[in-house]
């Protein structure tokens, strides 16, 4: 590549390793064992403040020693080795790429100088075996399996479009079933070609003038344990977030959220959470900030005391801008509470010039907010929010830490959710639930996490399942998804039109009801079962006999609660997420590799959607004996089976 600066030479000097570039700079390098059977390696400039990502602070020197053509380094679970020419570097299953000499494309590990169209920053290869399949690297809309894929790990206002590689969360942990993981401790933008231009390699870029690289080791499950070590594990959930969530975008009057969450009760459907978006004195589809209080004309001081009264908790939309001229930005602004541009001007998001992102790596801009925050869910009576956006901060803004918007590209959403999280421990003691949309490395220790905004479609459907399911081999235990999809384009436009009057009880069903069931049927499967969109989302508002099949899943996800909650028990205690893919569960088994659109739900719970109209479904079942759980009859495995599956029956089943 233009600009590389590749590795020519590896030695001790000392008690400490250097490496040698063949621009003939000299780099010392820190190599550390924190856990066993993880390596960390670290060269150049360290930041100005840390990434937020890492609670594990143990460190334990490596053992260097001087071995013919390189260099040994060792410690507790770790054997690895660095060649002498610097480019040959291996750690258990972990091995560089580098055939400079044989390959039309040369993989050469070092550093990558700044150009006219790229910043500064490290490439780091991977050799990767024939048949071994890589997965993490946080949200994915096309699979999990990354293998021959080229991905971009930039958080990105997606735009409610499905099926393409963007995400609005990217972690940077990416591991292979071969035995080997890579975990990069940094906010930034990172190029990763997984195979895509090189059948047998992978090549790794990241921005900036720091490398800190994790090699782990281990199968799937060994690794992702590794990673909440590093990374912190997942925040624990109240037994509440294990019911029902009702939403839609949105009922505009209190009034409104209490009746259709009585027609929903009356129909003896449960309801335990109620999701409301446009409960500002504002037009959050127009805004896309959080500017004001709640409109008090449509929400009265106190209007969540009737939901509290039917049993129903309240969620209330969020977010970290705020909207560029408004009385509140400018106060923020004089403050010195807004990340900033290199002139010192409030920064707009790379997305939209009207919207200014709260700087939370100031102490008293993230007390103000936070304090905010806390005072909002008092004032409200709400329980949880819809922490929206964080994805589009500025490459050139700057934070009061030092740190600028390409250095916290991706950590932006992590610190937010975090300063959510600190919200709602003060208001709430805890007894709380913040679902995110962005964020990076270590979200699962703040927040739970949705798929985003997604079409209301069959491909839509699939694209929610595969981000879920890569969120979940990405080190977050809770993911959920808005229940019969986002949005239509009809009814995009509407709710758009009804955003000039607020009118209530203009809003439409607007999923195909076939479509509407499976996708609620795949929501009581979830970990968090959640629906939510610009149409009207409640099973009364469908005809029969969707309705009824989704009352009654509704229902058998009441019966299911108490083991949800123990499933998310063991998630908090060992980071083994609720929702786990064939390969997580069954590691080694290829079979459950290649069955990679269906998943267990907890230890014990088998799950396939279906993903397409008329109800069929191939699918692979795990070894044993399963028993259904929504008709079907009983399966045993291991085995792939084709089922067909009437509106009111599902292939999930229970572990005999």
């Amino acid at each position: 590549m233009t600009g590389l600066d590749p590795y020519v030479g590896v030695a001790v000097r000392g008690d400490a390793l250097e490496v040698r570039l063949k621009s003939g700079r000299t780099l010392p390098v820190e190599v550390t064992v924190p856990l066993p059977g993880v390596l960390r390696v670290r060269l150049g400039t360290p930041p100005p403040a840390e990434s937020g990502m890492l609670v594990h602070s143990a460190e334990q020197p490596a053992d260097l020693a001087h071995r013919d053509g390189g260099v040994e380094i060792s410690g507790p679970g770790v054997e690895a080795f660095w060649e002498a020419d610097g480019q040959g570097f291996r750690c258990g299953e972990y091995q560089r790429f580098s055939e400079p000499g044989a390959s039309t494309v040369p993989y050469s590990s070092g550093y990558r100088e700044a150009g006219a169209e790229w910043p500064g920053g490290w490439v780091e290869t991977v050799r990767l075996s024939p048949d071994c399949a890589v997965y993490g690297g946080g949200e994915s809309y096309q699979g999990i399996n990354l293998r021959k894929r080229f991905r971009r790990l930039r958080n990105t206002e997606v735009d409610r479009r499905a099926g393409r590689d963007t995400a609005y969360l990217n972690v940077p942990f990416l591991w292979s079933d071969e035995g080997w993981g890579l975990f990069l401790n940094t906010g930034a933008v990172i190029e990763a070609d997984l195979g895509a231009t090189h059948s047998e390699a992978a090549r790794i870029e990241v921005d900036g003038d720091r490398l800190d690289l994790f090699v782990l080791s281990g199968d799937p499950p060994a690794m992702l344990r590794q990673y909440h070590a590093l990374t912190g594990l997942p925040k624990p959930m109240p037994d509440w977030a294990f019911g029902v969530w009702l939403g839609r975008s949105s009922y505009f009057t209190a009034d409104e959220a209490v009746s259709a969450v009585d027609d929903v009760l009356a129909a003896d459907c449960p309801v335990d959470v109620v999701h409301v978006d446009e409960w500002l004195d504002e037009v959050v589809l127009d805004a896309a900030a959080w500017n004001t209080g709640a409109d008090r004309a449509r929400f009265p001081a106190g209007w969540t005391r009737r939901l509290r009264e039917r049993g129903v908790r309240t969620s209330l939309w969020i977010n970290p801008y705020l909207g560029k001229g408004t009385p509140i930005a400018e106060r923020a602004a004089e403050a010195g509470y807004l990340v900033s541009t290199p002139e010192a001007e409030p920064s707009a998001t790379d997305d939209n010039p009207e919207t200014l992102p709260v700087d939370f790596t100031s102490p008293e801009a993230r007390r103000w907010w936070v304090e905010r925050l806390a005072r909002t869910l008092d004032e409200e009576g709400a329980d949880a929010v819809l922490a929206d956006f964080g994805e589009e901060v500025a490459a050139d803004a700057r934070f009061v830490d030092g740190t600028t918007g390409a250095d916290r590209h991706n950590s932006y959403g992590l610190l937010y959710a975090e300063a959510v999280a600190e919200a709602g421990e003060r208001a709430r003691n805890g007894d709380f639930v913040a679902l995110s949309r962005s964020g990076t490395g270590g979200q699962q220790r703040a927040s739970a996490q949705w798929a985003g905004d997604l079409p209301s479609t069959w491909s839509g459907l699939t694209s929610t399942l595969r981000a879920c399911l890569s969120m979940s081999l990405s080190g977050l235990a809770f993911v959920t998804h808005d229940a019969g999809g986002y949005w239509t384009p009809a009814s995009y436009r509407h709710a758009l039109e009804l955003r000039r009057t607020m009118t209530p009880g203009e809003i439409r069903a607007d999923v195909e009801p076939e479509l509407y069931v499976r996708w609620a049927q795949f929501a009581a499967f979830s970990p968090i079962m959640r629906f939510h969109g610009v149409g009207a989302r409640e099973p009364t508002a469908y005809p029969a006999p969707a309705r009824d099949a989704v009352t009654a899943i509704c229902r058998l996800r009441k019966e299911w609660q108490d083991y949800l909650i123990s499933a998310a028990l063991e998630a908090t205690g060992t980071g083994m997420p609720m929702m786990r893919p064939m390969v997580l569960a069954f590691p080694g088994d290829r079979a459950a590799r290649d069955a990679d659109l269906q998943y267990l739900l907890g230890p014990d719970l088998f799950v396939a959607p279906l993903l397409e109209p008329g109800g069929g479904r191939q699918l692979w079942v795990p070894p044993g004996d399963w028993e259904p759980l929504v008709g079907l009859d009983p399966v045993s495995g291991p085995g792939w089976y084709r089922v067909h599956c009437e509106l009111g029956e599902f292939p999930a089943w229970q572990r005999a």
